[in-house]
């Protein structure tokens, strides 16, 4: 499926709040504030925002997003569980950090995020105070009809240590770890060094056809076969 992505410049009147996106939009030239007002604006609560110094891109995710994303969050917490780490899920909570004139800064919401080796630096929280607070230890980016690949130095930006990208249409998986403004292709997970780009991709095979409540069944049999602990983490009671 083509990405059909449309691209404007933003005018001296900030934008409408009021947004229906059929595909993703990328509007140039916006400035942080209009950026903070329209991702604070409780009618866009359903939107994806990336802001990245002046450029704002803004999607609406379809059910094959949505879904990817469900399932990957679930393998996560699965493999946690299997390797005695504790975790904390912070779904979709928006990152900001603003620069330092009217055009700069970086914002984004993950599709999944996870604590884990910064669970005891959160715990007990109920709200967030980034960047003070840590970023999420694992970052997941779900592609559907565009790539998150322009993405990363977003992501390196806000300091999150891990990206794995999905391709939710071609079913491919990369995983990243930091190294700079980017990131560098790693074959273990630093999070949950029992799962590879591979295995995750196994994991997701198996519930093909499945409801997710019967993959998750079966999720904890194919977990009981690959070796549990790992060397990062917080371990669990």
């Amino acid at each position: 499926m083509a990405t059909h992505v449309q691209e404007q410049e933003a005018q001296t009147s900030p934008p409408s709040t009021d947004l229906d996106l059929p595909a993703p939009t990328v509007l140039r030239g916006v400035p942080w504030s209009t950026y903070v007002r329209l991702r604070d604006e409780p009618r866009n609560y359903g939107l994806r925002m990336t802001y990245y110094d002046g450029t704002l891109e803004i999607m609406s995710p379809e059910y094959i997003h949505e879904a990817s994303s469900e399932r990957l969050g679930s393998l996560v917490r699965a493999a946690a569980k299997h390797s005695n780490l504790a975790y904390i899920a912070a779904g979709s909570t928006t990152f900001r950090l603003p620069g330092q004139r009217k055009r700069k800064g970086h914002g984004k919401e993950p599709d999944r995020c996870f604590y884990i080796a910064s669970v005891p630096r959160i715990r007990g929280k109920k709200n967030l105070d980034f960047p003070a607070d840590p970023p999420p230890d694992l970052w997941i980016e779900v592609d559907n009809r565009g790539s998150s690949r322009g993405r990363l130095p977003v992501y390196a930006r806000l300091g999150v240590p891990e990206v794995w990208r999905y391709d939710a249409r071609k079913n491919t998986l990369w995983f990243g770890r930091r190294a700079g403004e980017t990131y560098e292709a790693i074959e273990h997970s630093l999070c949950l060094p029992i799962l590879t780009p591979a295995r995750t991709l196994e994991a997701l095979a198996l519930g093909e056809g499945l409801a997710d409540s019967e993959w998750e069944d079966r999720l904890v049999a194919w977990l009981g076969k690959l070796p549990a602990g790992g060397p990062r983490g917080e371990r669990g009671a």
